[in-house]
């Protein structure tokens, strides 16, 4: 069953989280992780804003291998970008696409 990363960003640092962007998606290509959103300027519908102002969605084969993206040597070694260009929540969650009915 497929798994997908969700992640709520704000940027504080362009040209730092820009490196991670370029980064992550080398590292999570290893791992067969593909982003499918990227979304900007949320539009609230219920509930109070967290503040972020992007999201990024992107899928792995499993979460046996979003795990082993999230845990790998080559991405702990770029956390520190995450960190310095930009506040994110990430969470996973297993699951597959509905399709329309």
């Amino acid at each position: 069953m497929p798994a997908y990363m969700i992640s709520k960003v704000t940027v504080t640092n362009k040209e730092k989280f820009e490196s991670y962007l370029t980064e992550t998606k080398t590292v999570g290509a290893k791992y067969g992780g593909k982003p499918v959103v990227v979304g900007t300027q949320p539009k609230m519908l219920n509930g109070e804003s967290d503040g972020h102002h992007m999201v990024f969605v992107v899928e792995f084969p499993t979460m046996e291998k979003l795990d082993a993206w999230h845990s790998s040597d080559e991405y702990q070694a770029i956390v520190s970008l995450r960190d310095e260009g930009s506040d994110q929540h990430m969470v996973a969650y297993e699951g597959k696409v509905m399709s329309p009915s």
